[in-house]
């Protein structure tokens, strides 16, 4: 899925992406080009209780790529924050991440059928222990001859 700026709605050619989908043949949709691709229809990409559902997708016949709208994104209540690499999109009001987007070739890209659900991913970290990094960098010699060191401050 490419983020899209010039892009009013969400939108794709491919109806085995969708959750739950409306047909109807109602209107067109003009490309940056000028040319036109027909509406079929309407629906929903995800699912709600994965935190990736992404609503009011058209399917639109010929089109080239996936694509998301940048403002119905923020319509919805996300903020979507770029960086150089990659970028967030997060809910406003919770300030949860959502999804997480990638920079290639100058285009922001999102992989809604991989993404990770953020609200039941959690970050571990540990601050590095002077004690054990001097415990590996002296060959694991035994611990309390590092403490023994260390009280009389020759490692630090």
């Amino acid at each position: 899925w490419y983020l899209d700026s010039g892009c009013s709605r969400h939108m794709t050619r491919d109806p085995s992406k969708f959750s739950s989908l409306k047909l109807n043949n109602e209107g067109f949709v003009t490309y940056g080009d000028n040319n036109k691709g027909k509406i079929l229809g309407c629906g929903n990409i995800g699912n709600f209780s994965s935190s990736t559902l992404i609503e009011n997708v058209l399917l639109v016949e010929g089109l080239k790529h996936n694509l998301l709208s940048i403002s119905q994104l923020s319509d919805k209540g996300f903020k979507i924050e770029f960086d150089n690499t990659y970028c967030l999109i997060c809910d406003k009001l919770t300030k949860e991440i959502r999804f997480i987007g990638k920079r290639i070739d100058n285009i922001y890209m999102l992989d809604l059928e991989h993404s990770i659900t953020i609200s039941n991913t959690k970050c571990l970290i540990t601050k590095e222990d002077n004690i054990w990094l001097w415990h590996r960098r002296a060959t694991h010699i035994h611990m309390d001859h590092l403490n023994k060191l260390s009280r009389k401050e020759l490692v630090i």
